[in-house]
């Protein structure tokens, strides 16, 4: 028996991708932020990267659990959803209670994420 972590090979895929999110987030954060002090520049990296997480990862999970589960599923980002249900199946079904925090994850956070960067951009005073 082996002990220790290990990561599934279906793994790559879904690490490449939140990887290749989080470099877009950084460069789109770095990007609307120049010419602002270093902790907005940093703060606008984070919520882009934020944003991206709710709505590309978090969304189509939303979706792929609305109209069937997660197992049955061939998209690339279902793959994330099934190593995640490896450690717990609720996240594999329709289970009421995550489908509807993640709603509300997706639709509350992904636009105050949005509302946050416009206003860090915009200097707003109620950034």
């Amino acid at each position: 028996m082996r002990g220790g972590w290990e990561l599934g090979a279906a793994a790559g895929g879904p690490l490449l991708l939140c990887a290749a999110l989080l470099a877009v987030g950084c460069a789109l954060g770095l990007r609307l932020g120049r010419g602002l002090e270093a902790a907005d520049r940093g703060a606008l990296a984070w919520l882009c990267f934020d944003a991206l997480v709710h709505f590309a990862l978090e969304g189509p999970f939303v979706f792929l659990s609305l109209v069937g589960n997660i197992t049955d599923s061939d998209a690339l980002i279902a793959s994330l959803w099934k190593e995640y249900g490896k450690a717990d199946a609720r996240w594999l079904y329709l289970d009421p209670t995550i489908v509807s925090l993640e709603i509300l994850t997706v639709v509350l956070g992904g636009f105050l994420a949005l509302v946050l960067i416009y206003a860090i951009v915009k200097e707003k005073h109620y950034r």
